[in-house]
């Protein structure tokens, strides 16, 4: 392990330089509060060891910088790289089971989803980002490329701009190593797709000018159903200039390739059809083994961030990113609650395609009033997001009716080709930009608060096939936040919030008489309570927090047919948060989440005072790692995830029932021929649980709408060794 120590107030963006200037520990000795930045070159039997990453001493916060958990107002939950490679993690939605409080909302499969906290559901763009710069949530991620996930279970507006209440999830990139590091790995899953990865770091020249971190993938196969494809390609690269000591330059740019074919898609179902148990995710013939999704995303990024001196810090980045999403899968329509469906499948022109150009600039500083401290934060972050459409006319092809249970094969209706160019046209561009200025102030070493403002300038355009303008809105607003901090012990922390966040608003819909049709309202504005404990107690972080989470929403008043904001989602919780070492080889990461989530003068009294569509009352996930003192190179691993019983519909008049899944996994490190070498072992869903893993409405309103469902994965088998070179 490689760690480098700053004294340095402010810890604004510094994890992401990890070590890269070591001049800093000498020219900042004399302050008083004392940061210690690890690099990542960790040795194979440190990042394998029990409970390695579980704890995790700092957390990412946009404008703030990088602040110490302990310190900060916020519930959170960081899953590291070496979670990721321990537990064989491929996707974002296989991260978000290991918190409490987040689900991944299917939206077409688990890997063109929207990840979502706290009940409340994500937009596409507001709610991710890529090391602090927006991205889209809805397409497949690799997260080989990642050092972490940071979630933040908050309300944001007054950090990062407008965006839904569902938290924002951060994903950091991997940067160069202060060691070289040489590391393969070769990868099984089952069926039978094999995987080669390569994660490559280090510098240049002997001065530590150049860094560079490459990260190249590729897997391919047949994936967990019988006769289905799996294919991912990933090729990342990072690269450092220190231009002088306390000046960087980071540029980024990732291509990745998904492919995946012959797995079920999704069931819809009327608001009368009750929810049956879920099928067999693994029989092949709920599926078609042409259809499926091909997905490539590419991004490119760059930061600069320069340290003035001791003090106050600068730093700016700009990223861009381009997800075409070619999708045709099989969707089945439930007829009744004995699992008939009728089946069928579309096809496009085109596949879709999401531009994103997002910017972020940030100056951070300390001073000091008398005897109180100030970190002040001035920034500014926003974002162009471009939808492009296919111009032609998509096909829909009748593919009969089934049971779900005991489903016939599919045949091929169409040419068997997922739709991946052709002609498309920006059919819309949504825009949004925040100023940001904060303070957090420190009276003693007891109390402390944070007070932070943004103000917004949101944009949306939409267009015709032929390129004409046919509609534009403009709003702006402000959104605060507010906490006070008590230092109960210097390793226990109580804090209260409040958050007031400003998010798109709704536009009405065309037709059906509405008065205002086609108008786009006033952003709608979020507010969430919160008070929690945080504790930093020998190696194991402790968290609980109590929230209180509002959302409107709007609809057509049925008496003056005019589209308003009029309704609103409420979500009472109760989260509570354990990760690190518990004793010698003992360590667990996890937690669950209460949760009332209701809507509230809906647009009909059906749906009034009822449980939102898919989300549990309870949820709980525990990962517990375990190794023998006397044999810490094998470790053992259990996950248990719990998912309480979730309402199918707005009316509740029908219920998925609760889950259960079991992961079982371990992992050996030893040396061949000199070669430090991790073999793992894993086997998903042990018990072969068959169950509903996203459920959702087809509003946030209540409408009374068609929900939607997907299947979570059936038993898998993962294995894995990694050489380090």
């Amino acid at each position: 392990m490689d760690v480098m120590t700053y004294r340095n107030p402010l810890a604004a963006l510094m994890p992401l330089l990890a070590s890269l200037f070591p001049y800093t520990a000498a020219a900042q000795a004399d302050r008083d509060e004392v940061l210690t930045v690890t690099g990542h070159a960790l040795s194979p039997a440190t990042e394998s060891a029990s409970g390695a990453g579980f704890k995790t001493p700092e957390i990412e916060l946009g404008p703030l910088g990088t602040r110490a958990w302990i310190d900060t107002p916020y519930s959170s939950t960081t899953v590291t790289q070496p979670m990721i490679n321990n537990q064989q993690a491929k996707s974002v939605a296989e991260l978000l089971k290991y918190s409490p409080s987040t689900q991944m909302q299917a939206r077409g499969g688990m890997d063109v989803g929207r990840p979502q906290s706290r009940g409340m559901q994500g937009s596409v763009v507001a709610n991710s980002r890529l090391d602090g710069l927006n991205i889209v949530s809805t397409t497949a991620f690799p997260v080989e490329m990642l050092e972490r996930l940071d979630v933040l279970n908050s309300l944001t507006g007054a950090l990062y701009g407008p965006a839904s209440p569902a938290g924002q999830f951060n994903f950091v990139a991997k940067r160069p190593t202060p060691q070289p590091l040489r590391e393969v790995t070769l990868g099984y899953q089952s069926r039978s797709a094999f995987s080669g990865h390569v994660d490559l770091g280090g510098h240049l020249d002997d001065d530590n000018t150049f860094g560079y971190r490459i990260n190249a993938l590729n897997e391919e196969g047949e994936g967990s159903v019988d006769d289905s494809t799996l294919r991912r390609r990933l090729l990342a690269v990072a690269f450092d200039w220190n231009i002088k000591p306390g000046t960087q330059l980071q540029l980024d740019a990732s291509h990745y390739e998904f492919l995946q074919k012959g797995y079920p898609g999704g069931f819809s179902y009327g608001p009368n059809v009750p929810l049956p148990s879920a099928p067999n995710p693994q029989n092949k013939h709920l599926a078609l083994e042409t259809a499926g999704n091909d997905l490539t995303t590419d991004t490119l990024s760059t930061r600069l961030i320069h340290y003035f001196n001791d003090d106050w810090s600068v730093t700016g980045g700009i990223g861009w990113q381009q997800a075409d999403r070619a999708m045709r899968s099989v969707s089945s329509t439930l007829i009744n609650g004995s699992g008939d469906i009728k089946r069928s499948m579309s096809d496009s022109s085109a596949s879709g395609r999401f531009r994103v150009l997002s910017n972020t600039l940030a100056l951070n500083g300390h001073v000091d009033t008398g005897s109180v401290g100030h970190e002040l934060a001035l920034a500014t972050t926003g974002y162009v997001w471009s939808i492009y459409s296919g111009k032609g006319a998509s096909r829909r092809y009748d593919l009969g009716i089934d049971n779900m249970y005991h489903p016939s094969a599919l045949h091929e209706p169409g040419d068997g080709n997922i739709p991946k160019n052709g002609a498309r046209y920006k059919s819309s561009e949504n825009s949004q930009q925040s100023v940001t200025f904060g303070d957090t102030l420190t009276f003693n070493p007891q109390w402390s608060a944070m007070l932070y403002l943004s103000e917004s300038w949101l944009q949306t355009r939409n267009y015709s096939a032929d390129g004409k303008k046919i509609e534009e809105d403009n709003q702006q607003g402000l959104s605060p936040n507010a906490a006070l901090m008590y230092k109960i012990t210097p390793t226990l922390m109580a804090y209260v919030s409040y958050a007031d966040s400003l998010e798109q608003g709704g536009t009405a819909p065309l037709g059906e008489g509405v008065k205002n049709e086609g108008q786009t309202l006033k952003p709608y504005r979020s507010r969430q309570y919160e008070v929690g404990l945080k504790a930093d107690v020998g190696e194991m972080n402790l968290g609980a927090a109590l929230f209180r989470l509002k959302r409107p929403f709007a609809y057509v008043d049925a008496e003056d047919r005019v589209y308003k904001e009029q309704g609103e989602q409420v979500n009472n919780g109760l989260e509570l948060t354990a990760a690190g070492r518990v004793g010698d080889g003992l360590s667990l990461f996890g937690g669950v989440t209460l949760l009332d989530p209701q809507l509230k003068e809906t647009v009909s009294d059906s749906t009034r005072d009822k449980r939102v569509v898919g989300v549990p009352k309870v949820q709980a996930n525990m990962l517990v790692e375990y190794s023998l003192p006397s044999m810490p190179q094998w470790v053992y691993s259990a996950n248990v995830h719990y998912t309480g019983k979730r309402a199918a519909n707005d009316t509740n008049s029908t219920w998925a029932d609760s889950y259960t899944t079991l992961d079982l996994g371990a992992r050996y490190v030893t040396r061949i021929h000199s070669v430090p070498a991790t073999w793992r072992l894993a086997v998903n869903n042990v018990t072969n649980e068959h169950y509903w893993a996203s459920i959702f409405p087809s509003g946030t309103d209540g409408n009374g709408g068609s929900s939607s469902a997907f299947l979570g994965n059936g038993r898998e088998v993962r294995a894995s060794v990694t050489f380090d070179f």
